[in-house]
């Protein structure tokens, strides 16, 4: 599934390499922005959102257990992005949040590959954790915070951090869901800010002329991600009959 996924997503998104050539003719052209930092992070994003699309696949087809493998490895992904971010362009909105996803992909691997439900995680448990971690990023923001002497983190919550912030809480809380309808709509919800505030973040980057190969990775391929969910909407919108 994973190859025809691959076939089926460069079939559909093609503009996805059009808008990469194009950001990288304006990182040339402008100088506003490192292009190898943007290739590999745009890659790294491909990866990641990839996993994601067929872990929905297999989801809506009720291939548990292999949509819970790519759950995990889209998380894995997204991790290694998330501590570059942290290190090297000091942006924490992204690892704070992998808490919650690292929890969320350990629930679906446990109870779909080994019918252990860890039941303290949950939609609601999630939701409160979410809730938390947006109070610490707005209470910590302008602070230092030490970890162990080796490096400090800067909490920034600008405005395109705080909308991707509460995209990455609705889709989180969404995915520790085992119901499959409650799971689409809180992802399709929280990728919509995803893409908002990523957006936003391009352009603030832009303007200041350094372009930000995260947000920009995230814009483009959380948008394909976006397009996917739609796709999939008749399905969580068509009534039944009993």
């Amino acid at each position: 599934m994973f190859l025809q996924e691959l076939k089926n997503f460069s079939r559909d998104n093609w503009w996805v390499y059009a808008l990469l050539a194009i950001a990288l003719v304006i990182v040339y052209v402008t100088g506003k922005g490192n292009m190898l930092e943007i290739i590999i992070l745009f890659l790294a994003n491909f990866l990641g959102n990839l996993f994601i699309m067929v872990m929905q696949a297999n989801y809506t087809s009720k291939n548990n257990k292999i949509g819970a493998v790519y759950h995990v490895s889209a998380t894995a992904t997204f991790t290694l992005i998330s501590i570059y971010g942290l290190i090297v362009l000091n942006q924490s909105q992204y690892i704070i949040w992998q808490l919650a996803y690292a929890l969320a992909a350990l629930k679906a691997f446990t109870y779909y590959n080994f019918e252990k439900n860890i039941k303290f995680i949950n939609a609601a448990s999630l939701g409160i954790l979410n809730i938390l971690l947006f109070i610490f990023f707005i209470s910590f923001t302008g602070k230092n915070i030490d970890i162990a002497g080796l490096f400090n983190i800067n909490i920034n919550a600008e405005l395109f951090s705080i909308i991707m912030a509460l995209g990455f809480s609705f889709v989180t809380t969404g995915l520790v869901s085992t119901n499959d309808k409650l799971r689409y709509w809180f992802s399709l919800i929280g990728v919509v800010g995803i893409v908002t505030g990523s957006g936003i973040g391009v352009i603030l980057s832009y303007l200041n002329s350094n372009i930000d190969g995260i947000a920009l990775g995230y814009m483009i391929l959380t948008l394909t991600v976006f397009i996917y969910y739609i796709k999939l909407l008749p399905k969580y919108t068509t009534c039944k009959n009993s």
